[in-house]
């Protein structure tokens, strides 16, 4: 079962993909669709973003498409940069893609090591760790002392 699950029917929004905001961030409880951090423990909701998982420049059929809208911290949205970085035609054809959390579990793309590391299990998730840097020296860190302090990523302390 897919990690977050989208709301049903598509909610009804005039003029710009902007509107969608409040229920991108219900469908994505608040948490980093690329990184899997939690608002809280990314700056606050101030630091999200609406991204565009098909890149805009790429797909521009799918500007206001609510599916195609996920919730992004501006680490990841502004470090993957997909349209540089959208999978080639070859890759996409072997399946090889962003790790999609609204079709898949976390847990089945990735493991988490007590250091903070994060080890790509498929093809994916290794392209997406490489492709937004998942691996950078911040991400490390900060997931790393989340661990330390038994916290989880995805959700906010009680």
């Amino acid at each position: 079962m897919a990690r977050f699950t989208r709301t049903t029917p598509v909610p009804f929004v005039t003029k710009t993909y902007s509107k969608f905001r409040l229920y991108i961030r219900a469908d994505f409880e608040q948490c980093c669709a690329y990184c899997y951090f939690h608002e809280f423990n990314a700056h606050g909701e101030k630091n999200f973003q609406i991204d565009h998982y098909r890149p805009k420049d790429k797909f521009p059929e799918l500007i206001c498409d609510f599916h195609n809208l996920y919730w992004a911290c501006a680490v990841c949205n502004g470090i993957k940069s997909k349209s540089n970085q959208w999978p080639k035609p070859e890759l996409l054809a072997k399946g090889i893609c962003f790790v999609d959390l609204c079709r898949d579990t976390w847990e089945e793309h990735y493991h988490l090591h007590a250091d903070g590391v994060l080890e790509g299990l498929t093809l994916s998730a290794k392209y997406t760790i490489e492709a937004i840097d998942l691996n950078s020296e911040y991400f490390v860190k900060k997931r790393a002392s989340l661990l330390k302090e038994g916290k989880r990523l995805d959700t906010e302390p009680d």
